[in-house]
């Protein structure tokens, strides 16, 4: 009898157990229907699980509806160096990967291509147009194809989206320095007369001299986010390219590497003398990007370097999005206060594990097809037709009551945005008409009026090969490496230099250093092959 209970209570606690493990099924997947298939996708972008939409939202319920697949994402909060390089060394490779197409990011996953890490997606491409489209040569970045795509071995491993289709679609994200303009009225003092480095010193003494206090904190003349981010775009005031590992390369082929030159000298002292004077907050290296944003909620700095979407979405949480506007423009290295060359390209780059089932694979492919396709792109980028937006004359228009949960901070519920990764070339603009709802969003109408300020001659795409592909490629770069690493402090502890010669002599410790790794070699190979006929890409603005 004992033993009879005791099979019993086995027998209903078994049930109890799968009734409980198909409620958990349930809750974690509760719109998924019979026959759809769930792929686990590595979303490799810090912070982005901050704007992530709940897993079941119109849009994935639609991308199912559409081609049978449901995306479970795992989000980075960290570097994406790191954690790409974790999962690699674990092997806990995700179904499909998402992340940045740039930098040690783009590296590491040619990596692990070549290593067989990915599934070769040739089959795939030759099938499906819209896959095809994705890694033409024409459709990235001379950079990307240089130094990552065309070093795949054996097979396409890598997609690459969210390159602009048409011109039209090029984003200008408006990397300016913006002041607070009641500042420089006070001061009489119009933005547009800032136009060089001795123009931006001058004003940033008066506004120091101004004694200028919000709520009873000193308002620091210039400021930045954390590590001191994005003040490096004051630096194409006195080089072509922004930035101490970059390249210099003159108009007889004659190529420097940034460091090396007298020119980015001049720019680390000029930003250590703004130091020195208290016209630069002196935290602007050390501060967390936590503590960089309520300084600019607080309005605690009068200029500020940024990028437009940043700004206005940094200075509305303290209710002074009206009160930046573009400083300047300031003249380029060469006195030209217009000229704007992007690198256009995407910003992703899409992977499948080598260890997905046929099944998966093929359910990935579809996806990726469909949403690469006009339709899907709209739905991707703007929603569902008659949910999220109508068309008007061939334009999305946002509903109202989809800008009402823009202004009540929920419309990422809808999953609007979320899934532009799986959607192909960039055509935000040529086909959807612009951003969601801009229309409507103050924010745009300002955007272009400051475009019209600073973009008089226009924006045109950079060309040529990155010459840092050379360095890259060169027999001392392992030398090399491990001082560029380095750098960006050598850089800053300069800008903090006491005094000029100390400061100089900072600078010069790792110059010594780069000339004994061999630096100047690789400028030598540089210059040969410009001077050769390669062309090299030799100005860029920061976007």
């Amino acid at each position: 009898m004992k033993g009879k209970f005791i099979r019993m209570l086995m027998v209903f606690m078994t049930v109890l157990l799968f009734s409980f493990l198909a409620a958990c099924s349930d809750e974690s997947s509760s719109n998924q229907k019979d026959g759809e298939i769930t792929l686990k996708v590595l979303h490799n972008w810090n912070g982005s699980g901050a704007g992530a939409p709940p897993k079941d939202n119109p849009v994935a319920d639609k991308i199912a509806e559409k081609t049978g697949v449901r995306l479970d994402f795992e989000y980075t909060n960290g570097s994406e160096v790191e954690k790409l390089t974790q999962v690699l060394a674990t092997g806990e490779f995700p179904d499909v990967y998402i992340g940045p197409a740039w930098g040690k990011e783009s590296e590491l996953l040619l990596q692990a291509a070549n290593q067989g890490m990915l599934h070769d997606l040739t089959p795939y491409i030759e099938k499906y147009s819209n896959l095809a489209e994705v890694v033409k040569k024409e459709n990235m970045s001379t950079a990307l194809y240089d130094n990552i795509m065309s070093k795949q071995q054996g097979g396409q491993y890598l997609l690459h989206s969210a390159y602009p289709a048409t011109e039209e679609d090029i984003d200008d994200w408006l990397y300016e320095l913006y002041v607070n303009k009641d500042i420089a009225d006070e001061l009489g003092v119009d933005p547009d007369s800032v136009q060089t480095p001795e123009d931006l010193y001058t004003f940033l003494k008066k506004i120091k001299e101004g004694g200028f206090e919000v709520n009873g904190n000193a308002v620091f003349p210039l400021g930045a986010y954390d590590n001191g981010w994005p003040l490096d775009i004051t630096s194409e005031m006195f080089v072509p390219v922004a930035g101490a590992g970059s390249w210099f390369i003159d108009d007889e082929g004659n190529a420097r590497y940034n460091f090396m030159t007298e020119e980015y000298e001049e720019w680390i002292l000029f930003m250590r003398k703004l130091m020195s004077e208290g016209l630069l907050d002196p935290e602007v290296y050390s501060h967390t990007g936590t503590i960089a944003r309520e300084k600019i909620t607080q309005g605690r700095y009068a200029v500020i370097p940024n990028q437009f979407p940043g700004l206005w979405n940094d200075t509305k949480q303290g209710g002074l999005e009206d009160k930046y506007v573009p400083l300047g423009p300031l003249e380029d290295f060469n006195g030209d206060r217009y000229r704007t060359e992007f690198n256009v390209q995407g910003s992703q780059l899409v992977a499948v594990s080598a260890e997905v089932s046929e099944e998966k694979l093929e359910a990935f492919v579809k996806m990726f097809d469909y949403l690469s396709s006009d339709e899907g792109y709209l739905l991707a980028n703007f929603g569902i037709e008659g949910v999220h937006y109508d068309l008007e004359d061939g334009e999305v228009v946002a509903k109202e009551e989809m800008v009402q949960k823009i202004e009540d901070q929920t419309f990422k519920e809808e999953g609007v945005g979320h899934y532009i990764a799986f959607a192909g070339l960039d055509r935000g603009n040529s086909l959807g008409g612009g951003p969601f709802a801009h229309q409507f969003d103050k924010q745009y109408k300002v955007k272009d009026e400051f475009i019209e300020i600073v973009r008089k001659d226009g924006i045109k795409a950079t060309t040529g090969s990155d010459p840092d592909l050379i360095l890259k490629a060169h027999p001392n770069f392992a030398q090399i490496e491990p001082i560029t690493l380095v750098m960006g402090d050598t850089v800053q502890q300069a800008i903090h230099a006491s005094t000029e010669e100390e400061a100089l002599s900072i600078i010069n410790k790792t110059r010594d250093a780069l000339k004994d790794a061999g630096i100047e070699e690789v400028a030598d190979e540089i210059t040969k092959q410009a001077q050769n006929g390669t062309e090299f890409m030799r100005y860029r603005t920061s976007n």
